[in-house]
């Protein structure tokens, strides 16, 4: 049994007014519609119903201007700019992030033997572009093989800061370990 044909022509749906049948796609109706925005396209009668098309795509692009300016705004309040470093597809960063999430995550795996026991990061390493440059001016090598470049802290019982932290391969890393109580 066939649905009842519906008339959308002047309807309003989210930011989308439609103008009128265009014709069918896959069996189902397609209608011009006009944006706020200015643009036309073409939507299923079945998009427009459920709401999973609201305009030409203009929505999703002001809704995440809007959250850029927003995470702008929150990092002022911090007193931090957030600006893009152009690191965030490298080693470096990795290491970065996951020395932030174990010392700062409780979810982390390795929390409890980090920021659970009072490890934590000095605070001008909390912008990455800081980090990066203490790391390549104290032996950082990006072209070092997997695990002869890691992070090591000197002083174990101590958190992550320039005085304290160095680079070196897991053979030196696996000796400096804290003894742990059974």
């Amino acid at each position: 049994m066939m649905g009842r044909f519906r008339d959308l022509s002047g309807l309003s749906f989210g930011r989308l007014k439609v103008i009128h049948r265009i014709g069918t796609q896959s069996g189902h109706p397609l209608w011009l519609c006009h944006c706020s925005c200015g643009k036309q396209n073409k939507v299923l009668s079945g998009d427009l119903l459920s709401k999973s098309t609201q305009s030409c795509g203009c929505l999703k692009k002001d809704w995440l201007a809007s959250d850029i300016q927003h995470q702008r705004n929150a990092g002022k309040a911090r007193a931090i700019t957030l600006t893009k470093h152009g690191g965030s597809n490298t080693r470096l960063y990795t290491i970065w992030k996951a020395m932030r999430s174990r010392c700062h995550r409780v979810k982390d795996k390795y929390y409890k033997d980090y920021g659970g026991r009072g490890i934590t990061i000095c605070t001008e390493w909390n912008d990455y572009s800081v980090f990066r440059d203490w790391a390549m001016e104290n032996g950082y090598d990006s072209t070092a093989n997997f695990g002869e470049c890691t992070i090591d802290r000197i002083n174990n019982d101590e958190g992550y800061y320039p005085e304290n932290c160095r680079w070196v391969d897991m053979k030196i890393q696996a000796t400096n370990r804290r003894v742990k109580n059974a």
